[in-house]
């Protein structure tokens, strides 16, 4: 055999080897996750300190998620956010009601908490459509007058030059930290929560489009107008999606910290919504429902993020 054939036969080994080590990982990756749910079941249907709380709730949960993992099963990521889920489930499980002398009021096991989503459902979707109401006023409110004004200030360099650096400075100060004040001084806590969800994304999205216009190059704008383009087809078919890329990238993180602030506002004047879901609870020490509350609050602001991806990628699609 050729010097040539023995390298390529070699190579050949090695790439082999190499694809089968892939597909051993790749086998054993999707193996992972079914192990540790069952190893999950195991554990709940195991007696433990906890045995008089229903199950049906805790249970239909991993039934969704497995059953989710099962129809994706070629996703890599999902793969691993199960594998770590079921960990978190196995301590949580483990820990609270296998353990020795568990506090089960300090220490709730995952049946009783998932069990308030069963018993509570409508206080949560209460509290859901409060929450969603001030959030989606405050959002529409800052998303129109940001873009609005931010293509003016990016269009008129006198603006851009005067007013960008005010908004630099006050962008960076957290609503949170005025929220009890606005809370305080506004006459409702309606209008309060309103005003500090759209500090939160209004200076955002106002910096991010002026930035967007001033940076168009300059033919763009001047063959536009040599179509004799009127004011609203400038918005709507150069200005608009031009900016909107840009805008969508910054609403993940900016509805992320108006959701922050909404729930703060909530714990401190609110008689309706998730924050006060938390706070109510906190204060008669039910933290069975507090962490119920915050699992909640996780899964809305998760909802929300995957909602404004979906709809990014069907509204953007030239970027």
């Amino acid at each position: 055999m050729t010097t040539a054939a023995l390298q390529i036969k070699k190579e050949f080994s090695v790439s082999w080897s190499t694809t089968g080590v892939m597909k051993a990982m790749r086998t054993i990756q999707w193996f992972v996750p079914h192990v540790l749910f069952v190893v999950l079941l195991a554990l709940v249907f195991t007696p433990g300190a906890d045995d008089t709380t229903p199950k049906g709730a805790f249970l239909a949960v991993l039934a969704i998620s497995e059953a989710a993992l099962l129809l994706r099963r070629k996703s890599r990521p999902l793969s691993d956010v199960m594998t770590i889920l079921y960990l978190l489930f196995i301590v949580w499980e483990f820990g609270t009601t296998k353990a020795d002398d568990v506090n089960l009021i300090l220490y709730p096991s995952p049946a009783k908490v998932f069990d308030i989503f069963a018993t509570d459902w409508q206080k949560i979707l209460d509290g859901i459509r409060s929450s969603m109401y001030l959030l989606g006023v405050g959002f529409t409110a800052a998303l129109i007058l940001g873009v609005l004004l931010g293509i003016v200030t990016g269009s008129v360099a006198r603006l851009r030059d005067s007013l960008l650096p005010l908004a630099k400075v006050i962008s960076p100060i957290p609503p949170i930290i005025y929220t009890p004040y606005a809370v305080a001084v506004l006459p409702t806590f309606e209008i309060a929560s309103i005003f500090v969800i759209f500090s939160s994304i209004f200076w955002q999205i106002y910096i991010q489009v002026a930035l967007s216009v001033s940076s168009i190059d300059q033919k763009l704008l001047d063959s536009a107008k040599t179509m004799n383009l009127s004011a609203a087809a400038m918005f709507f078919h150069v200005l608009w999606p031009y900016c909107l890329p840009n805008i969508m990238k910054t609403l993940p993180l900016s509805v992320a910290n108006a959701f922050m602030v909404l729930t703060a506002a909530e714990m401190i004047g609110a008689t309706s919504g998730l924050g006060y879901f938390v706070r109510y609870y906190a204060d008669f020490a039910d933290y069975t429902r507090v962490i119920a509350g915050i699992i909640l609050i996780g899964i809305v602001v998760s909802a929300l993020n995957y909602g404004i991806a979906e709809l990014e990628r069907k509204v953007v699609r030239w970027h």
